[in-house]
């Protein structure tokens, strides 16, 4: 069981933006099932981008635990408050992507979640940073910052996976990809045309595993670079990563690393946690100080796939 402190509320932060609509039974539900569970709750609905963050910040020393009701850039702006406090996190799988809760296999059910409130177990996830702000999941640098650029253009309420359509079949053939220059940990790893991620977990959009050997808690960073320069090859890539074998391939590189710089021959877009990021020159590492979670019991950390352990560079 959590240890937590009896006199704190659990503070539960909702983004009524947060992937589709049509979710408020399971919000009054899952208020029922804490107060049931006899935990004092305190709620707060987020009224625009970084409100969450500001008040993440004001329950530092006064809540007992976190609960996000939200999708993952939600997570990402109260991980930022509460990284390095001993509040923990349990992030609710109530966006579109929900890449966290799905690492890290929180249930979807109120029930589920209470039972991840009372008898879970709290551990501690690394998080990067990005431009000097923070992030927990993973970025991406060229296409897909593109792609991410163009759904915040568009986006006036809730998304859904459809809504990443156009703007996927657009940047796909519309894309021109940058000439990159990437040092990770002090050393020039790739000058080529491409696209990179990097990541803090190993699941990515629609099951794929570009980081594939990402862990949460391990320090590091896990860094992949695509050579490329036109659509087909970027196909391919996509078919290996599927398979999960990319990181065999010669085309492309895959380290794990504590620090890293790209810059690209113009200023490109990033992607960060499911959200707009900034434009290159981008500095990414791994900050000093680390975010508590919520998990649940008993969590297998054997890995079914034969490959892991990318040595540091």
């Amino acid at each position: 069981m959590i240890r937590t402190d009896k006199n704190r509320p659990i503070h539960l932060i909702i983004n009524p933006h947060s992937g589709y609509g049509g979710r408020k039974l399971l919000i009054a539900e899952l208020r029922d099932q804490i107060r049931q569970a006899g935990m004092e709750l305190t709620e707060y609905t987020t009224r625009a981008p970084e409100d969450a963050t500001a008040y993440a910040r004001s329950i530092v020393s006064r809540a007992a635990a976190a609960v996000v009701w939200g999708g993952d850039g939600t997570v990402n702006e109260v991980a930022g408050a509460l990284a390095g406090s001993d509040v923990p996190v349990l992030p609710c799988p109530a966006g579109t992507e929900n890449l966290l809760a799905k690492e890290l296999k929180i249930p979807s059910s109120p029930r589920g979640i209470v039972d991840v409130l009372t008898n879970g177990q709290v551990v501690d996830c690394d998080v990067g940073q990005i431009n000097e702000r923070s992030f927990l999941l993973i970025i991406g640098v060229g296409f897909d910052g593109e792609v991410v650029r163009r759904v915040t253009g568009t986006r006036t309420g809730h998304i859904s996976h459809l809504s990443y359509f156009w703007p996927i079949w657009r940047t796909f053939w519309e894309h021109d990809f940058p000439r990159m220059r990437i040092e990770a940990d002090g050393r020039e790893i790739f000058n080529d045309f491409g696209l990179a991620f990097i990541g803090n977990i190993s699941r990515y959009a629609v099951g794929l595993r570009i980081c594939r050997d990402a862990m949460f808690d391990d320090g590091l960073l896990d860094l992949v670079v695509f050579t490329c320069r036109e659509q087909t090859a970027l196909m391919l890539h996509a078919a290996w990563t599927l398979l999960r074998v990319h990181p065999l391939k010669g085309n492309v590189a895959y380290h794990q690393v504590r620090r890293a710089r790209i810059e690209t021959d113009r200023a490109v877009p990033s992607q960060v946690d499911g959200d707009l990021g900034p434009n290159t020159p981008l500095d990414i590492s791994v900050s000093p100080r680390r975010l508590k979670l919520l998990i649940p019991p008993a969590r297998s950390r054997w890995n079914l796939w034969p490959w892991k352990g990318v040595s540091p560079l």
